[in-house]
């Protein structure tokens, strides 16, 4: 094949091939450029340049169908932005002095920046860039940074990617795919990720399509995640030990790991995505169980949800809350008016059986009858029950007159039997327009 086929040779003055067609390879290897390599806006068959090194390489606007430059060494910058090439990019362990821009790049296939293989343990690095690594805006097949570096964050913003892989890479600054799509995997295993701060965003997927999510950077990582209005199908993290994500608005199809029993974890990790209550989280999480067909979690997150709303609520809103809580738990333990109900009836019935009428004849049980040639025989079971029940009288609650501590007792059941209706009647509503 024609090609332009140069080894170890040292290149003295600027090599300009600014606005040059090439019809054939530009192949350099382990060559020394004195100064820049320019490139812009050229058109070259292909360019390789495994193994050099040189100052400065821009290459905006460039046309080839590979762009090669392995195990190199660029003391400063790399321009490659707006450059079209029709299959891969390879800068597998290059070293880059200061940024590396790619925003606005096209590729037809893959952006290679690995090591290796990544069953390597530990990994060595491999693309290695001083400044930013920039992909704003850019249209990639894929793009593997595993084991790569970044002095100052890389960035996708607006970038469309078919894979990304970020795995065991170590980045100072941030991880931003803002408003970005990943339509297959985005894999953050073991990054070492580290913002100016743990207030500061180190990984920012808000308003981002992502096919997959493999959210678990390493344990030393610093700063948190932005989920904000991100669209996922699958989010894969690190469960009760994730950092702090922000989720109002995130939507999911899957979450992993969601195990039986784990609501509380998931619980503590929706308080640390944000102190201002918001509702979507809670409703995402509990839809996420429901697709797993854990409704007892589901019911778990979603009475923690309606807690949390009415502690930002009036005092009268709080107390409210708190009887639906304790009664009924929101609607999703109703156990607990059923165990309500009978403690109170037997509680009732017990007392009831132990009052006397001052004005019957001796001997006689229960409360004076409101008529004395008028009313039921006396069941202080019917007579507790009938004070319980709202709305539907059983003709025992008005044919007896309770006086005294009695009296103080009925009250007290028809009130509660009053709350407990109220209380039912809220939740039973609430369930009809449950999801």
């Amino acid at each position: 094949m024609r090609a332009l086929r140069l080894t170890g040779a040292r290149v003295t003055g600027r090599l300009d091939l600014r606005g040059a067609v090439i019809g054939c390879a530009l192949d350099l290897t382990e060559c020394f450029l004195d100064s820049e390599l320019d490139l812009t806006p050229a058109s070259v068959e292909s360019v390789s340049l495994n193994g050099c090194r040189l100052p400065e390489l821009s290459a905006e606007v460039l046309r080839a169908r590979t762009f090669m430059m392995r195990d190199a060494l660029v003391e400063g910058d790399v321009w490659i932005q707006g450059s079209h090439i029709d299959l891969d990019i390879d800068l597998d362990r290059t070293r880059v002095g200061g940024p590396l821009d790619a925003n606005l790049v096209v590729l037809g296939g893959d952006f290679n920046g690995r090591n290796g293989p990544r069953h390597e343990e530990p990994p060595g690095p491999g693309l290695v860039v001083g400044g930013s690594l920039n992909f704003a805006g850019a249209q990639v097949n894929g793009i593997d940074l595993f084991a790569a570096q970044a002095g100052e964050g890389i960035w996708l913003q607006r970038a469309t990617v078919g894979h990304l892989c970020v795995a065991s890479c170590a980045v100072n600054g941030r991880i931003s795919l803002r408003a970005g799509t990943v339509t297959g995997e985005l894999d953050l295993a073991g990054a070492l990720v580290r913002a100016a701060s743990a207030d500061e965003v180190m990984i920012d997927l808000s308003d981002a399509q992502v096919g997959k999510a493999v959210l678990t950077p390493a344990p030393r990582s610093v700063g948190r995640v932005s989920l904000r209005n991100a669209r996922l199908g699958t989010l894969r993290d690190l469960s009760q030990d994730a950092p702090r994500t922000e989720l109002d608005g995130a939507v999911y199809e899957r979450l992993q790991p969601l195990p039986p029993r784990s609501a509380r974890q998931r619980l503590a990790w929706l308080r640390r995505g944000g102190d201002i209550y918001a509702p979507h989280p809670y409703e995402q999480l509990a839809a996420a169980y429901r697709a797993c067909g854990l409704n007892r979690e589901a019911g778990q997150v979603m009475r923690e949800k309606l807690r949390r709303a009415a502690a930002g609520q009036g005092l009268a809103q709080r107390m409210w809350g708190r009887v639906q809580d304790l009664v009924l738990g929101y609607g999703y333990q109703p156990w607990r008016a059923a165990i309500g109900v009978t403690v109170l009836l037997a509680l009732g019935t017990l007392y009831f059986s132990t009052v006397r009428c001052g004005a019957a004849p001796a001997g006689a049980e229960g409360l004076c009858p409101v008529k004395l040639d008028e009313h039921p025989t006396w069941d202080p079971f019917l007579y507790t029950l009938d004070l319980l029940i709202p709305l539907v009288s059983l003709g025992h609650d008005t044919a007896w007159d309770p006086v005294g501590p009695a009296k103080a007792v009925a009250l007290a059941l028809t009130v509660a039997g009053w709350v407990l209706a109220t209380t039912i009647a809220a939740a039973a509503a609430r369930t009809i327009n449950r999801p």
